[in-house]
């Protein structure tokens, strides 16, 4: 837990999740319509007692139709787009890799086309974007400092919020909506996690009802079992499922499918530490049956997930707020708005794509388990003999479960 504390932050002050909506609704004010005693008497009707002309020069002078026509003449020719594309990536390439100091291995860019090889149309904007007087058009070595390489979390697998029809589906509007983040940590990064996923839900809905909407790879672990002739297969259509437990402010909240959940068993690793390291926690109510508005969060701050074994994630609810007459329909939510795309292992064989076999007690193989391509596993063909027999492959996960939108 405290690998993650300097990760986020600063926390704020306890909210009471249910308390805030009261007390928001309580106000007696709107939010969401401006009511006219906001703006001042004087300045509403200014406008309209302007003359004509005067109108006019103001809409001229604030109008921006040059600036749209320039942008759009752009965008819509291919050749244009290009250049402006490649120009704005070199010279933001070329100044962060100016200000970085360290000994590492830069990469060479390809370089630039030759000026009489331009298009004329190319040649002719490349003038007009150089003649630009405006002093923050250029970028100069300080921009360093608000540059960064683009992340893996920054890409979405979501064409669209994903919405999860729940059972019972909650349609008051007169709720908080919740926004939460899921970290995991990195498997490969000394203390470094990295956000995985953001889901929207009601005040309605229970801790039970998140970690539901949350994809993850440990899901995707396909079962073994026999078939009707006894023979091993495995099945990469059931999601796993062995347990969880959520831990929210010191309390533990498991999933309740046994007696001796997942928070039951915490508790007891827990008391067993040395009393130095023990941690200050206690059982509490099944995640299925805590709804978000009995709790008190403090946004900003990681709230830890364990399921699966030993598959950690850090659950941060970044804001909170009322209902908005525009947002979905509340009959949809929860919504998952953002999942970061898996890292996908490459084939060991090749290592040039994505590996779909995990080959598990061939000795031809350096390793067990290996991942591999199906071209490359189809052209070693399987191996004869007793090493047949104790041979097992199976299909890697697709990912399927939550995904896609």
């Amino acid at each position: 837990m405290s690998q993650a504390d300097s990760l986020f932050g600063p926390p704020s002050k306890p909210i009471n999740v249910g308390q805030f909506s009261q007390i928001a609704r309580q106000a007696g004010v709107d939010l969401w319509v401006t009511n006219s005693h906001f703006i001042p008497e004087n300045s509403r009707n200014v406008w309209l007692t302007l003359p004509s002309s005067q109108k006019e020069a103001i809409e001229a002078e604030c109008s921006i139709d040059d600036l749209r026509t320039t942008l759009d003449d752009v965008v819509s020719d291919p050749r244009l787009m290009a250049h402006v594309s490649k120009a704005h990536e070199s010279g933001v390439y070329a100044i962060h890799e100016t200000a970085v100091t360290s000994n590492r291995r830069k990469r060479k860019r390809n370089a630039a086309p030759d000026a009489s090889e331009e298009h004329p149309s190319v040649h002719s904007i490349k003038t007009h974007m150089d003649a630009i007087k405006l002093k923050s058009w250029t970028l100069d070595i300080n921009a360093a400092l608000f540059i960064r390489p683009p992340k893996q979390s920054d890409h979405n697998t979501l064409v669209k919020a994903k919405a999860f029809a729940l059972p019972e589906p909650n349609t008051s509007s007169q709720q908080t909506i919740v926004f939460a983040t899921v970290y995991t940590p990195l498997s490969w990064g000394h203390k470094l996690s990295a956000r995985s996923s953001q889901h929207a839900l009601l005040s309605s809905h229970t801790l039970g009802d998140l970690y539901d909407i949350i994809p993850c790879i440990s899901h995707e672990i396909p079962q073994n079992s026999l078939n009707e002739h006894g023979q091993s297969v495995w099945n990469n259509t059931a999601r796993q499922d062995s347990g969880a437990v959520i831990c929210v402010e010191g309390l533990l909240f498991g999933d309740g499918q046994s007696e001796k959940d997942y928070a039951e068993r915490y508790l007891e690793y827990a008391n067993a530490l040395p009393e130095k390291k023990r941690p200050s926690l206690s059982k509490a109510t099944a995640m299925h049956d805590t709804p978000l508005s009995s709790l008190t969060l403090s946004l900003h701050t990681p709230y830890w997930l364990l399921h699966a074994g030993d598959c950690t994630h850090y659950i941060v609810f970044e804001q909170m707020r009322l209902f908005h007459p525009s947002d979905p329909s509340p009959a949809s939510f929860p919504l998952t708005i953002q999942i970061t795309p898996p890292l996908l292992d490459l084939c060991r064989a090749c290592n040039k794509v994505p590996a779909v076999l995990s080959v598990v007690g061939d000795i031809r193989l350096g390793e067990s388990p290996f991942v591999i391509c199906r071209p490359c596993w189809e052209w070693m063909g399987t191996p004869g003999g007793e090493e047949e027999s104790l041979l097992k492959v199976t299909y890697l996960p697709r990912y399927e479960f939550g995904w896609n939108s």
